[in-house]
């Protein structure tokens, strides 16, 4: 049963207060406002966190559950990008574990930007010879595999992908061929139903939705774990890159 957290709700004022941090890109907005952006933006998010995280760590007993690890921040990180806007407008929750920790383990997560929300199931991160070996695992449990991605479907997610230019060969389902040939890929449903983030009805659809993913998230974690046993210098490797 999902725990019993009072969710507040995100109207058309919390996107407004998002869309004009950004515009102004500037620090003295933010301080003026960042209490109305606390209340309005990230209390409700938080709440979704603990709402979600309280069960679906039932899938996942080493997922993250803190929500304050797996709230995005308002400020950017520009170190690294050519964008140097110093806020953002978009606010995501991820339900996964540590990334630097478990870099090939999947995520469940739930995003929110000015018009649209959405939620997905994939891998967080993914090297050649994770694929490689998630390649091998799909070959060998086709029927498993498919219908997970069926379940997913149900909640109205839709590929999307990296592929390869040159097709891989392989004896596979052909529904499953366009997996089979992603460098990494995730299931994400987008909806500018926005009205529902004022209420109850996000939890409820929430919550069919990652009852939807769950056999992926589980097939992907099994994955992982294999890929993770085996591969550790890889794993190691790649965590220190991130």
């Amino acid at each position: 049963m999902i725990t019993m957290v009072k969710y507040d709700g995100i109207n058309s004022d919390a996107f407004l207060l998002l869309g004009e941090n950004r515009l102004h890109n500037s620090k003295a907005f933010y301080e003026e406002h960042k209490e109305e952006i606390k209340r309005n933006v990230l209390l409700p998010m938080h709440q979704i966190a603990e709402i979600f995280g309280n069960e679906l760590i039932k899938l996942d007993e080493k997922m993250n559950v803190k929500p304050s690890r797996m709230i995005s921040r308002i400020r950017r990180d520009t170190r690294f990008t050519r964008d140097k806007s110093l806020y953002r407008e978009n606010v995501w929750i991820m339900f996964m574990r540590h990334k630097h920790e478990y870099p090939f383990y999947p995520c469940m997560w739930f995003e929110i930007q000015p018009g649209v929300y959405s939620y997905g199931d994939g891998h967080f991160e993914s090297s050649p010879n994770f694929m490689e070996f998630f390649r091998k695992s799909i070959t060998q449990k086709p029927e498993e595999f498919s219908a997970a991605v069926r379940s997913a479907e149900k909640a109205g997610a839709k590929l999307s992908e990296i592929r390869y230019k040159r097709e891989k060969k392989a004896n596979i389902p052909e529904d499953l061929k366009k997996y089979y040939n992603t460098k990494k890929f995730y299931l994400i449903k987008y909806s500018n139903k926005i009205e529902n983030l004022e209420d109850e009805r996000i939890i409820n659809e929430l919550k069919k939705a990652y009852r939807e993913f769950s056999p992926l998230y589980s097939f992907l974690k099994s994955v992982s774990d294999e890929y993770t046993t085996q591969n550790r210098t890889d794993t190691r490797k790649y965590s220190n890159e991130l």
